[in-house]
């Protein structure tokens, strides 16, 4: 185990943290707990600290993805002479536009140190340095330690000697890339201190997303072949003790007026012993907390579930990727589909949502087996009882993962580069196309035509699962149409440039949503085509759309009773739902993106009552 220096050195005192965009909604964005962290350990030593958060700052709208982004970085660094040394964190979806940030670091700052960390160069450090002559040194694996060994040794000269012993750290000797030994693990996480929250506004990332995380531990024992968490924090499960681990969520409480908080660890229910006392320790304390965690189906149990809802567990991210035996053992998760099964429904019994993590695009995955899978995954969104949350990804190859030692069939790809960007509308250099293995989001391995029709299946089945669950299961339980056959009929309906314009969402919902309607009027169906209508009234305009200067309505006939209708389209039952007494009327209304549903038989008074109702809100002027 490697232990922080007592004292810091008299120079070098002065670091810049950075974090840069990640791409994603906005939603996605937290406080970067692993820069908060060493910040908080340089601070411990006496070093200054100033954190730059480039991801927050995208998620407010205050970087152009029109504009340079090397413009914009310019000016939101620190002045001249004022830092020491730069320390760039590094994810392998957003490295393209790290490098950005890297190179004009350079330019700006000629000699000062510029430190890369992180899982994506921790696998490609040698490559990334010889690629680069902007980065002086990678530090790899768990750098909380080891940072401060380094900035010790830029105090000291950079002798080669004592670079040589900093563990973890690639660095260059004359003409030479030396790639240190790997230093070991932090065994004892309950000897880190809490991160520097005081480096950044809280109420900045509350505002975009009101979960902030704490770090429970780190270590999967299991060894997934597309993930890279087994080898970049090893397969030994560590964590924070039980009270350490609650002491930091009661400091966290304190300092960010929240109670609302993922625990970050890639499968804290790995240990259900320890789960246990960490919801003893919650209750013992009697702390008003909502936490989520990440678990896998095969490591939750009811009892377990249970006790973690006793204790404020409110969601569980289960990562299934697949629901067919073949593709599990292919990933080396090893899942059995009946127990999945099993896990999401004991969770959702026991009032923890199910998050529920899936892929699209392995290799050599059957109709049928996608079927299963993206099934499974609408009963799971659709039933009352259970209400799961479903995220839908492509097939990926990352650096640390085992699948990338097929890394040779990486090939530059701009329908991958868009669908990934770290910064939504950037696209890679020209120059760093050649090198699909440091950009691999970038990249692809399929084909061009394979690539586009997984992007776009992963779009649609995400629109379709957020905006017409309802109608999605209704097209498989009541149209008899297969999940990929129901998908791609859409295909064929749809932008055919819809998975270039994968981040303009209101396009990829307004697309979807006419699609579906034609291929439901094909099929003669007028029962879930209305329940198309009662979920996306506008869908035969535009779905979604922004703001509208006057309210604006639609009208669709309702023929059957509602209640029996939800439940023919979940597939109980052989007949079609009883019809209505007396005429009704599906009523849309919206002044924007939030459209008010209205089932009415008297669609003009409501409309009138809403209007009066929103004129006096507006002081008359609607």
């Amino acid at each position: 185990m490697i232990r922080p220096l007592p004292q810091a050195a008299p120079s070098h005192r002065r670091v810049a943290l950075i974090q840069p965009p990640i791409g994603g909604g906005p939603g996605d964005v937290n406080p970067p707990l692993g820069l908060l962290l060493l910040a908080a350990l340089l601070e411990r030593g006496g070093r200054e600290v100033e954190l730059i958060d480039l991801n927050l700052l995208h998620k407010q709208g205050k970087i152009d993805p029109e504009g340079s982004l090397r413009s914009q970085y310019r000016k939101l660094l620190p002045a001249k002479g004022a830092v020491d040394v730069f320390g760039v964190t590094t994810w392998s979806y957003a490295f393209d536009v790290t490098m950005e940030l890297v190179e004009e670091i350079r330019k700006r700052f000629k000699g000062v140190p510029i430190v890369l960390g992180g899982p994506h160069v921790t696998f490609l450090d040698e490559e990334v340095m010889a690629a680069f002559p902007a980065v002086d040194y990678v530090l790899r694996d768990e750098g909380d330690w080891t940072f401060t060994l380094l900035l010790e040794a830029l105090a000291e000269g950079a002798e080669p000697d004592r670079l040589a012993a900093v563990p973890g750290l690639t660095w260059r000797r004359g003409g030479a890339i030396v790639r240190n030994p790997a230093g070991g693990v932090v065994e004892d996480l309950d000897a880190l201190p809490y991160p520097a929250f005081h480096l950044v506004d809280l109420s900045d990332y509350l505002a975009l997303n009101p979960v902030l995380t704490v770090e429970a531990g780190r270590g999967c024992p299991y060894n997934c072949n597309f993930c890279s968490t087994t080898n970049m924090f090893q397969r030994k499960y560590r964590v924070k003790s039980a009270p350490r681990l609650v002491d930091e969520i009661e400091w966290a409480m304190q300092a960010a007026q929240s109670n609302r908080f993922e625990l970050l660890h890639d499968n804290l229910v790995a240990n259900k012993k320890y789960v246990r006392e960490l919801c003893a320790e919650i209750r013992r304390r009697n702390i008003d907390v909502e936490w989520s965690c990440t678990s896998r189906t095969d490591n939750i149990t009811e009892d377990v579930a249970q006790e973690m809802f006793l204790a404020g567990c409110s969601q569980v991210f289960f990562g299934v990727e697949t629901l067919s035996a073949e593709r599990q053992r292919w990933t080396g998760k090893k899942l059995e589909p009946p127990k999945v099964h099993a896990a999401v429904e004991l969770t959702a019994r026991q009032h923890l949502l199910p998050t529920v993590g899936i892929i699209v695009g392995f290799p050599d995955e059957t109709a049928s087996e996608f079927d299963e899978t993206v099934s499974a995954a609408v009963r799971w969104a659709t039933e009352p009882e259970i209400q799961a949350d479903i995220s839908t990804a492509v097939l990926r190859y990352y650096p640390g993962a085992d699948l990338f030692q097929h890394s040779d069939q990486l090939r530059y790809d701009e329908l991958a580069a868009a669908y990934g960007a770290g910064v939504p509308g950037y696209r890679l250099r020209k120059s760093w196309r050649d090198k699909p293995r440091l950009f691999p989001l970038a990249a692809i391995h399929t084909s061009r035509e394979e690539s586009r029709r997984n992007f776009t299946r992963a779009l649609l089945i995400r629109a379709l699962l957020g905006h017409a669950p309802l109608t999605f299961r209704a097209c498989l339980e009541r149209l008899g149409l297969g999940a990929r056959a129901l998908v791609d009929a859409l295909t064929a309906g749809v932008d055919p440039k819809l998975a270039e314009r994968g981040d303009d969402r209101d396009h990829v919902i307004n697309e979807t949503a006419r699609a579906l309607g034609a291929v439901i009027r094909a099929q003669e169906q007028p029962a879930v085509e209305e329940l198309l209508s009662f979920e996306l009234p506008f869908w035969e305009s535009a779905a979604v759309v922004e703001s509208l200067e006057r309210l604006e309505t639609v009208e669709h006939p309702k023929a059957y009773v509602h209640e029996a209708l939800l439940t023919w389209g979940r597939g109980v039952g052989e007949e079609l739902p009883p019809r209505l007494v007396h005429p009704h009327t599906i009523l849309g209304v919206r002044a924007g993106r939030e459209c008010m549903v209205s089932v009415t038989d008297d669609p003009q008074r409501v409309l009138a009552g809403l209007r009066a109702q929103l004129g006096r809100a507006a002081g008359g002027g609607l």
